[in-house]
């Protein structure tokens, strides 16, 4: 009997540091967590990034003449369409990308025509 009872706590003393050991960690982190991978960059020149319902940058400036490309981060469709019908890229599925190139300065309002209700605007300025 005494040997089942020195048996069992010399394996729950075993489990026990084996749980804990694997809950102290090698990083300088106190809270335990690391990060899963490196910091977001940011979008290539140029680039409008569409994603959770918003553009990002949601205000770009460019020069005459330049292509601005909308790349979609999403998995559902989204559209760059200007709100005075200077453009309109159609619909972008998830993961893919349009583009349209500006050779008129101005200021230039658009939208998701699919999400505009939830505020999905944005606004190229070509200067």
């Amino acid at each position: 009997m005494r040997t089942a009872l020195s048996l069992a706590g010399g394996v729950t003393f075993m489990l026990l540091s084996i749980v804990l050991s694997g809950c102290k960690g090698g990083s300088s982190n106190p809270y335990g967590s690391t990060p899963t991978g490196p910091s977001p960059s940011p979008p290539p020149a140029n680039t409008v990034q569409m994603q959770g319902m918003a553009f990002s940058p949601a205000t770009i400036t460019v020069a005459v003449g330049t292509t601005v490309t909308w790349k979609n981060l999403d998995v559902y469709a989204h559209t760059s369409t200007s709100d005075t019908g200077v453009w309109d890229t159609g619909n972008i599925p998830g993961g893919g990308s349009a583009t349209t190139t500006f050779n008129t300065a101005g200021t230039f309002p658009y939208n998701c025509t699919y999400h505009v209700s939830m505020g999905m605007k944005g606004t190229v300025i070509v200067k």
